[in-house]
């Protein structure tokens, strides 16, 4: 046990610390999957990239500054995917009601203030809020993060990657409260930053035999921008690889694919890029489950596996988890889940939901939590792959 702490904490230090933002199109990204491979093939794995086509984000510098008063604003964040701005002017606050009639507001060349309440559910509309926005040549939209802390907004609350001038930011509760304090100041956005055609890949560690079915073990690497993602997915990614090391010629007879996703954290009317160019690949293979780590490990948080397509399963237990089946899907198995193969889903309920946040940092992960899971989901394994491989 003593020596899964290590190492989880050593691919921690490595992923969060060293490395750092690993949003797709970083240089992050790319050290992230070079690490990544370069610990499979340590292990003595054979490795493989395939690479799928994305949009990358370059993000430069972001201010957002109260001329009037000349401060900046607190817990401001640019958005994911969000272009270039430098805009002055008073806010224009936008009310839900006001949402369904854009076109009659004078938006052009505005600093559009989104003062309404969302949901985790809708990141969709607030993609298309922006979109509508930037069709009407609006300068700037703020949007409140409202899922998350109150000190820290979520850089991918709205990510749209079809925007064409409008520059994008979030505020945390602080900073939301400053603006509606200060309705009649003077505010300006500064941010540098564009979007790109980018590739990304997946790195994948392959146990093949002939005539076996096939384990998928995954977990995602990429990040929401301009955080350490130490839980989502720093966590996962690390048990993915002490899982590898731990298997090394211990498949069972099975075909395995350890596979390292990008891309997870991308766009949400649609499967995550890096998820669903494997499934497209690899969906005539006989895949039997799909075991996946995402946001498991948190000082502060409720640990749980989530099954999704349960009924595929064989009859399973944890020591220390509760299973808990699940209808929705939300993150990579929602690829899986399409080509009707089964998922196990390590995961947690973070009371403060720093994920997407800068607050979701190394000093956030408790390491003995991270390899109670890590044991656990070799005995999860064990019950996966004992029955009849024919």
């Amino acid at each position: 046990m003593d020596r899964i702490r290590t190492n989880l904490e050593k691919h921690l230090q490595a992923l969060c610390v060293a490395i750092g933002s690993r949003h797709v199109g970083s240089g992050g990204e790319k050290r992230a999957a070079d690490y990544i491979e370069n610990e499979f093939r340590r292990y003595g794995y054979q490795t493989v990239r395939e690479k799928y086509p994305t949009t990358g984000w370059n993000f430069k510098s972001f201010e957002f500054t109260n001329q009037t008063r000349q401060i900046q604003v607190s817990g401001a964040v640019p958005c994911f995917f969000s272009p270039s701005v430098q805009v002055e002017g008073k806010l224009l606050w936008i009310t839900r009601r006001e949402l369904e009639c854009l076109a009659d507001l004078q938006v052009n060349g505005r600093i559009c203030m989104v003062a309404t309440i969302s949901s985790p559910e809708d990141v969709k509309g607030r993609n298309q809020i922006a979109e509508e926005l930037d069709r009407l040549g609006a300068a700037a939209a703020i949007f409140i993060s409202d899922i998350h802390t109150a000190l820290a907004p979520s850089t991918k609350i709205q990510r749209s990657p079809f925007l064409n001038q409008i520059g994008c930011c979030a505020v945390a509760e602080e900073g939301a409260l400053e603006l509606a304090q200060h309705k009649d100041d003077v505010y300006q956005i500064k941010l540098e930053a564009f979007s790109f055609p980018h590739e990304s890949c997946n790195v994948i560690a392959r146990v093949t035999r002939s005539e076996s079915p096939k384990g998928v073990v995954g977990a995602h690497f990429d990040t929401s921008p301009l955080t350490q993602g130490a839980g989502d997915n720093a966590s996962g990614v690390a048990i993915l690889l002490e899982f590898a090391r731990l298997l090394h010629e211990k498949n069972n007879g099975w075909n395995l694919d350890f596979a390292a996703f990008s891309a997870e954290e991308y766009i949400p009317e649609t499967l995550p890029p890096g998820s669903g160019n494997y499934v497209l690949n690899h969906q005539n293979e006989d895949i039997r489950w799909f075991l996946n780590f995402d946001n498991i490990g948190l000082l502060l948080g409720e640990p749980w596996i989530s099954t999704i397509l349960g009924e595929k399963l064989p009859p399973l237990r944890s020591d220390n988890f509760p299973i808990r089946a699940a209808s929705n899907t939300g993150g990579d198995d929602k690829s899986f889940k399409q080509i009707g193969v089964p998922s196990i889903w390590y995961r947690e309920h973070s009371f403060f939901k720093q994920f997407h946040t800068d607050r979701d940092t190394i000093d956030t992960i408790d390491f003995e939590k991270m390899a109670t899971a890590t044991v656990d989901a070799l005995k999860m394994f064990e019950q996966l792959t004992k029955h009849s491989i024919n």
